[in-house]
């Protein structure tokens, strides 16, 4: 019986430890949450840990438990929104062996498919991530690094292969879709035009017949990349 009761107390301190744990995760979620909406709402300088704290009803001072100033949330959000678009650098085999054109188009595809779903974190850690400072801002610079390299190769393959025209500067080209992709989320609106779906293939073929490439190329790109 004894032996019972001790369990029964450990399994109670066991389950309270995993209700606190709980309770944490949810309030550092409710916290980024905020964070990103504020953030988006009045931007980085404007905003103070006592708005992000009035808005989820905390203390000021229960913000400094998850952390330790305004820059980690920053921080926090620009991760969160890198990592979301990790996927947008995996092909298909068949997307890969594909032309340049179709892989660009599917690219695109992918990165805005993600930006719909991240449209909140997205949008302020495009606006805000030079804000970081230090260690922090070079290593969100050699993640963004990378998606850029991705892009900026599948436009190379084209001018290689003849798909594209070869005078164009790719890094110009890189730079100049990635400008329009990111910024996407600040001004769409669902009531518009076109959907998300419609302009992420508005974007592809406006790129690849910017870059040279037929409408005959786009269109095959479309259908293939489908």
């Amino acid at each position: 019986m004894k032996g019972m009761m001790v369990l029964s107390v450990s399994q109670g301190r066991q389950r309270g430890a995993a209700k606190t744990r709980i309770a944490g995760e949810q309030r550092w979620e409710e916290i980024v949450e905020a964070a990103a909406k504020i953030f988006s709402q009045k931007g980085y300088e404007a905003t103070s840990l006592q708005d992000i704290a009035n808005t989820v009803g905390i203390l000021k001072g229960s913000m400094y438990y998850y952390f330790k100033n305004k820059e980690d949330l920053l921080f926090e959000l620009v991760q969160r929104a890198l990592a979301a678009h990790q996927p947008s650098l995996v092909e298909e085999p068949e997307v890969a062996a594909a032309p340049a054109p179709v892989r660009l188009r599917a690219f695109i595809r992918r990165w805005m498919a993600l930006n719909r779903k991240q449209r909140l974190w997205r949008g302020v850690a495009e606006s805000e991530f030079s804000r970081l400072r230090g260690k922090r801002l070079k290593e969100v610079i050699a993640e963004r690094d990378k998606f850029s390299a991705f892009a900026k190769e599948i436009i190379e393959q084209g001018m290689r292969d003849g798909d594209f025209d070869s005078g164009v500067d790719p890094s110009v080209v890189t730079s100049t879709l990635f400008e329009l992709m990111n910024t996407t989320p600040r001004w769409f609106k669902p009531s518009g035009r076109l959907s998300y779906v419609e302009l992420a293939d508005w974007y592809a073929t406006f790129f690849i017949r910017g870059l040279g490439g037929s409408d005959e190329l786009a269109a095959a790109a479309s259908s293939e990349s489908a």
